[in-house]
């Protein structure tokens, strides 16, 4: 018996094959998979390039580039709320990661950028004092950047 078995309605295609596979020892994996001829390609991508994770992060982080970049103005309602919810994601990620590993060293990005604008216009909504504050605090940082 070779260990595999096939699961019925509503799964009938869906197949059950559980594989051990001392290669990976220290990082097991467990294939749930309909599509069991990948394995080899997908081990060789996880030997090769580096584990999901790896990946996904370089991912989000071209996305945070790309995102950095798009003008805001230009979009719909239903657009700015997908990038909302990316931006979440995004920070949600890096969080994670930096449980673990501690803070990723980076220089300021655009996405930074964006995101401290963002804020701003929030805070000039909801208390423009605390606004008029901050923003006088940048532009005095800003001009004594201007003149060294």
């Amino acid at each position: 018996m070779n260990g595999s078995r096939r699961v019925g309605f509503p799964f009938e295609n869906f197949m059950i094959n559980p594989m051990t596979s001392w290669q990976r020892f220290f990082n097991p994996q467990f294939y749930i998979n309909y599509n069991t001829g990948d394995v080899d390609v997908e081990n060789n991508v996880l030997q090769q390039v580096g584990s999901y994770g790896k990946q996904l992060g370089q991912i989000i982080d071209v996305l945070d580039v790309l995102v950095a970049r798009v003008p805001q103005n230009e979009l719909t309602f239903q657009e700015r709320s997908a990038l909302a919810v990316f931006r979440t994601l995004s920070e949600q990620v890096t969080a994670a990661v930096t449980e673990v590993k501690g803070p990723r060293k980076k220089g300021v990005t655009h996405a930074d950028i964006d995101q401290l604008i963002d804020d701003l216009q929030s805070l000039a909504r909801s208390d423009p004092q605390a606004y008029s504050l901050l923003a006088n605090r940048l532009q005095s940082a800003l001009a004594a950047v201007d003149k060294e």
